[in-house]
């Protein structure tokens, strides 16, 4: 998966300020993008594994999550969705609306200042509990069905109660987001771009200084300062990442997996992986099971 997203065009119609659709598949489709739109995304029924950010994590029935403005994703379905004799299906109810859509007058009303924060909180996206999904489920289902202001209104109404859900948990990192944020940053696309490819095999830090011409220490306190981690860091989040979605996805053992997301030393790996999961990778297999 590279890091290089697919820009995707989310916008409304010029009759409406945000747009609502169902989707309907066998399947998603597996496609790295991201849009300047928000995204408000209802899983109906379906189940895999979900990007966003840097956070790969498994996702199913009656999920709710708020995407931000410009923040990479993909659901990618378990395998059983492209059997040719498969019967499952993969729907979803989904709005996108600008981060600007308030941005007018109305949007200078005091009443809708927790809206303005749920907006920038969604930077990092957002995932509600399941009393919070369950609450929206219907709203969102019916928007469809709605014309002009109280479409706009019932929109407004699912808003503010995710505005007012104090426990919504973030799911990107925020070094993630904000190297995304800063456009042009060619050095940056290149790290990522080349760790996303090849972190199953042996990288080295020199190897990456080089790669962007720089020296192994000037590369280390650039990486730090622009993305609040150390290279090193960046590299384990993105293996223990995966070793999560292979782990989940029963594919091999905890020492197979271990080598294929490019740890040689079991030991290694089970540090890192407590340390960024708060569980060892058995204890982790046996609260999914």
């Amino acid at each position: 998966m590279s890091v290089k997203a697919t820009l995707l065009k989310r916008g409304a119609s010029p009759a409406h300020s945000f747009s609502v659709s169902k989707h309907d598949f066998p399947h998603f489709l597996k496609v790295w993008h991201y849009h300047t739109e928000l995204e408000l995304v209802y899983t109906k029924q379906s189940d895999g594994t979900r990007f966003i950010g840097d956070n790969i994590s498994r996702f199913q029935a009656r999920e709710l999550v708020l995407i931000g403005s410009n923040l990479p994703h993909m659901y990618q379905n378990d395998e059983a969705y492209f059997q040719n004799d498969s019967q499952l299906r993969a729907e979803a109810h989904v709005v996108h609306f600008s981060p600007s859509f308030l941005n007018t007058s109305l949007g200078e009303i005091p009443e809708l200042r927790q809206i303005h924060l749920l907006i920038e909180k969604a930077k990092l996206g957002l995932l509600f509990t399941q009393e919070t999904a369950d609450k929206i489920a219907p709203l969102i289902m019916e928007l469809d069905g709605l014309h002009d202001l109280e479409r706009m209104l019932s929109f407004l109404k699912i808003l503010s109660i995710l505005a007012q859900s104090p426990e919504a948990s973030t799911i990107a990192t925020p070094g993630f987001v904000n190297h995304f944020d800063q456009a042009g940053d060619a050095k940056l696309d290149m790290v990522y771009d080349h760790v996303m490819q090849h972190f199953q095999e042996d990288i080295k830090v020199d190897a990456i200084a080089d790669l962007v011409s720089m020296n192994k220490s000037s590369f280390c306190r650039y990486f730090k300062k622009t993305t609040q981690k150390t290279f090193t860091e960046f590299l384990n989040e993105v293996r223990i990442g995966f070793a999560c979605k292979v782990l989940m996805e029963k594919q091999m053992g905890i020492l197979e997996t271990s080598y294929y997301c490019g740890y040689n030393n079991i030991s290694h790996f089970n540090r890192q992986f407590k340390k960024k999961v708060k569980m060892s990778p058995s204890e982790y297999l046996r609260t999914r099971r």
